[in-house]
């Protein structure tokens, strides 16, 4: 076996041809020797030991004999084994019939081991791939052929052992023996020229076989050439000519890479040819002037030394395709070498252009992850687009000797294999001839796809090996234009998320800003009715407390008398403060809603969540269920929310009650762990006085709500003249601010014109208190409804 990287023991006839340790090796050993030597001493008996011809036979052949023993291939054993048998025979050519029978015998064993070479000879795997034929037809043949010669050989043999006339066919043999050689020569051609045709689709066969022919036929001229210049006799060259032709089918067909073959026998090919024609002639001026030898040998050996050192240049033609690809894909590979990755790409694509001619499609580079493509217009500049690879292109390639897959296999088998159809119309649509993967670590890093041009012959195991030497060259070139390009799109993808980002963030703080808005208004229309009532020193007091509790962050606590309500001045507080843009929660303690402590825990619809970073008031605070005041409480406290939350809790807190908080909390109404959360709030609350305690406020506040309600009513400002503001001063509101709102809309609702008159009061039927025991009743507050109404909250 070979110990070449690129034989594959696993091909196609491969491993039948390699299976050939039937026997131990010393037993070969001993079979193989032992036959030759008996060869070699019948030779030695023949000629009683005279002459340097024969021991140089035996040595020659003993030499040949042992190799032959050491083969591993079972057919490359008996062709080196007929082969040392035959040259054994001519040790003692003509004079011992005996050993002309064994050197046929030889040869017949050669040309049976390179008919069953040629019929198993090694391929690389792949979609073209057959299986192989049986070699047994043209070995019968061969036996039959030969079968002639060495019975003829017998009798002649015999009969000179008997001492008696030999018959006209035994005296016939050389003639037979030549006969037969020149016949087999010619089966062995015409057996590789059907294996060639017909196994023209897989890879490296026709390059094995053609070059096995071409040998073989050079020997066949080289045998006629020496039989002519009668430099042997013509049985003898004609049984060495199938030997050594043998010998050489069965090394091309089984062993060794079939580049290195293909190389090596176009090199012998050009030096048998020009310098054997050189030696030939050299000998023949030479016979015939014996005084001028020396001067002959001498030009002819000169003449052979430079056809020898021009082989190189003399081969070219024997190339593939005249070595258009070769060159190209050799010079491609030094630009890429030389050149920096775009510069490279494009001379690649260049060169490899070159061979199919300037009017044939581009070549194109595929590069992976992302998927793009390169190629290059008529002027030579490279143009890049996006696109997308059939998904079994890969595989396909992959499984492909030198993974190239090439466009006759596909034409071959398109219409047995539908699977492949996609792929045909792939390579048609480029003109392509392959598609090579390039690969980096043992992995795909694109793919370079050649165009055919106007070449109609397939491509050699040579070409393949050049192209895909070529495409690994490229993949530093490919990874690193993919990871340019990955490169590119994420910078591209981060700076649309960037941009997008920006945007949302953009819509974000516009959002922010209107929801800040929407607070504040939400606010200010809260804190309205604050700006015209607050005119008496116990008004202001109350209203400077909050301010400036909500400066600091403080909590606060209102104490207001049931119809006053205090939502105004702490919204106006609020907005006097630095988190006036921060929302105002109010949360109605007297709604069954705030009682729900399901609510409170709900990280979407808690008032804990709606008014963080703000102010949460809760009004009356005392009316909330105990276990909801002490979530608050342990929330505010903690700074710490009752659900999973990163960020710490801020909410400024504000509780309003009707009944002083410490009162409050030794009825066990407002839980102790609330209070101790208001601080200094709890023995210095906010107190807001009644209406009666501050009557500087009452002519601003009717004004404006008898102005208010008129535009609502009647389109129009509703003002009030003295003397029914004289009667409504007299009125003591036990009902507060809410009654004022209610006498204000049936004010308004009786005036006929845009005043109120004293007569529009006193047919309200109000019952004005006279005497000290009703006074004295309303300043103590014994007989004040309770008007507090439901809060929204915010």
């Amino acid at each position: 076996m070979s110990s070449d990287p690129h034989f594959d023991p696993s091909a196609p006839g491969v491993s039948s041809a390699l299976a050939a340790r039937a026997a131990p090796p010393w037993r070969r050993l001993i079979v193989t020797m032992g036959t030759t030597a008996y060869v070699c001493a019948a030779a030695v008996l023949a000629t009683g030991g005279r002459g340097l011809r024969v021991w140089a036979m035996v040595l020659v052949s003993l030499a040949v004999a042992y190799s032959a023993a050491r083969r591993k291939g079972r057919a490359a054993g008996i062709a080196t084994w007929g082969f040392a048998v035959v040259i054994a025979s001519l040790g003692a050519a003509g004079e011992h019939r005996w050993l002309t029978a064994l050197g046929s015998i030889g040869a017949l064993a050669c040309a049976c081991a390179a008919r069953w070479s040629l019929a198993n000879v090694v391929a690389t795997p792949g979609l073209a791939a057959q299986r192989a034929r049986s070699p047994w037809p043209g070995m019968v043949a061969l036996g039959a052929l030969w079968g002639v010669p060495i019975e003829a050989a017998i009798a002649a043999s015999a009969a000179g052992a008997r001492a008696r006339p030999m018959s006209t066919f035994a005296r016939e043999e050389p003639a037979w023996a030549t006969m037969a050689a020149g016949l087999t020569l010619l089966l062995l051609l015409a057996s590789g020229w059907w294996v060639a045709h017909r196994r023209a689709l897989e890879m490296g066969v026709a390059s094995r076989v053609w070059a096995a022919m071409s040998l073989t036929a050079t020997t066949t001229i080289l045998a006629c050439a020496a039989g002519y210049i009668h430099l042997e006799q013509p049985e003898n060259v004609g049984r060495l000519a199938v030997g050594a032709s043998s010998v050489l089918i069965v090394w091309i067909a089984l062993h060794g890479d079939g580049v290195r073959i293909a190389r090596t026998a176009r090199r012998a090919l050009v030096l048998a040819f020009a310098g054997g024609t050189a030696a030939m002639l050299g000998a023949s001026v030479a016979e015939g002037r014996p005084w001028d030898a020396a001067m002959v040998t001498v030009l002819t050996a000169t003449l052979t030394l430079v056809i020898g050192a021009a082989a190189r240049v003399l081969e070219d033609p024997l190339r593939p395709a005249q070595g258009r690809w070769l060159d190209a894909a050799a010079k491609a590979h030094q630009e890429v070498m030389r050149s920096d990755p775009d510069d490279a790409v494009r001379q690649v694509l260049i060169t490899m252009r070159a061979p199919a001619g300037a009017a044939s499609p581009t070549p194109e580079l595929w590069t992976f992850a992302p998927t793009r493509v390169a190629t290059i217009d008529a002027a030579g500049y490279v143009r890049e687009r996006d696109a997308e690879m059939l998904p079994a292109m890969i595989a396909v390639a992959a499984a492909e000797p030198e993974a190239t897959l090439r466009s006759e296999v596909l034409d071959a088998l398109v219409v047995r294999r539908p699977d492949l159809r996609a792929l045909a119309r792939f390579m048609d649509q480029r003109a392509a001839m392959t598609a090579t993967i390039v690969t980096r670590g043992g992995e795909p890093d694109g793919l370079l796809v050649v165009p055919r041009g106007d070449r109609i012959e397939p491509l050699s195991l040579e070409e393949a090996r050049a192209i895909k030497h070529l495409a690994d060259s490229l993949a530093s070139v490919c990874h690193a234009r993919g990871v340019e390009r990955r490169t590119r799109e994420r910078e591209h993808e981060l700076v649309l998320r960037a941009d997008h980002a920006e945007e949302k963030n953009e819509r974000l703080r516009h959002d922010l800003e209107l929801n800040l808005g929407r607070h504040a208004l939400a606010t200010q229309r809260l804190a309205r009715p604050a700006t015209v009532g607050i005119y008496s020193a116990a008004s202001r007091t109350a209203l400077d407390a909050l301010e400036r509790r909500t400066a600091v962050h403080a909590p606060i606590a209102v104490v207001a008398p049931s119809g006053i309500d205090p939502v105004p001045y702490l919204a106006r507080a609020h907005l006097s403060g630095p988190r006036s843009a921060s929302p105002l929660v109010l949360v109605d303690g007297t709604s069954s809603r705030e009682h729900d402590v399901a609510r409170w825990t709900d990280a979407r619809t808690s008032p804990l969540a709606l008014a963080d970073g703000g102010m949460l008031v809760l009004l009356d605070g005392a009316a909330l269920p105990l276990d909801v005041q002490r979530l608050v409480a342990r929330a505010l406290t903690e700074k710490r929310p009752p659900w999973e939350r990163a960020e710490p809790l801020d909410v400024s807190l504000a509780v309003t009650s009707a009944l002083p908080l410490a009162d409050l909390v030794e009825s066990g109404r407002l839980d102790p762990m609330l209070a101790t959360r208001l601080g200094d709030a709890m023995d210095a609350p906010a107190t807001l006085l009644r209406l009666c305690d501050r009557p500087e406020d009452i002519r601003a506040i009717m004004t404006d709500r008898l102005a208010r309600e008129g535009l609502r009513v009647k389109g129009t400002p509703v003002g009030i003249e003295s003397a029914a503001y004289g009667r409504l001063v007299e009125y003591g509101f036990p009902g507060e601010e809410a009654e004022v709102a209610a006498i204000v809309q049936r004010l308004v609702a009786r005036c006929s014109g845009e005043v109120v008159r004293a007569a529009d009061v006193d047919a309200l039927g109000l019952a004005f208190v006279a005497d000290t025991d009703a006074e004295a009743e309303r300043e103590n507050g014994t007989n004040v409804e309770k008007m507090a109404g439901p809060k929204l909250v915010r």
